[in-house]
């Protein structure tokens, strides 16, 4: 028999089980436990763990939960891809990678307040959340890239 996820759903609901049977084997907590641990609430985790939702979990709840249970985040969202998608640890590390440029961005005093709201609103809309209502610009994708950072910028 097959027992291959066929959905980022079933796929995610695997990983959730896998990290709560290690909890309750390491530490002998309960689903109520790593919810205490973690913040992520009770029914999260049981929708989670039946594959029952329609949006991707929320990165930071999901974030929550690997660090109570020391795991990786990597490890988190690799189920998450579509199904048969190729995940290889090079393409996450290379993910990781702009994640932490972009982070660096977001905290660095020289870039502009302006460019830093264009990143989170881009952010935003590539994690489908906050889809603007208004139409599309006529470049077709409603987005306004963030200009490069300015030489010479000076710290405040």
């Amino acid at each position: 028999m097959d027992t291959y996820p066929t959905t980022p759903q079933m796929a995610f609901a695997q990983f959730v089980r896998q990290a709560v049977d290690d909890a309750r084997e390491e530490h002998g907590w309960t689903v109520g436990e790593i919810a205490h641990h973690s913040g992520v609430s009770r029914s999260t985790l049981f929708r989670w763990l039946a594959g029952d939702w329609q949006r991707y979990p929320e990165l930071a709840k999901v974030r929550s939960l690997c660090a109570t249970l020391d795991l990786s985040i990597a490890a988190a969202i690799r189920p998450l891809a579509m199904p048969n998608a190729a995940v290889t640890p090079r393409a996450l590390a290379e993910v990781e990678t702009d994640m932490g440029t972009i982070r660096r961005r977001l905290l660095d005093d020289t870039v502009s307040a302006a460019d830093k709201r264009h990143i989170r609103d881009l952010l935003r809309r590539l994690a489908g959340r906050d889809l603007p209502v208004e139409a599309a610009s006529s470049t077709g994708s409603g987005v306004t890239p963030p200009s490069p950072p300015r030489a010479g910028a000076s710290r405040r």
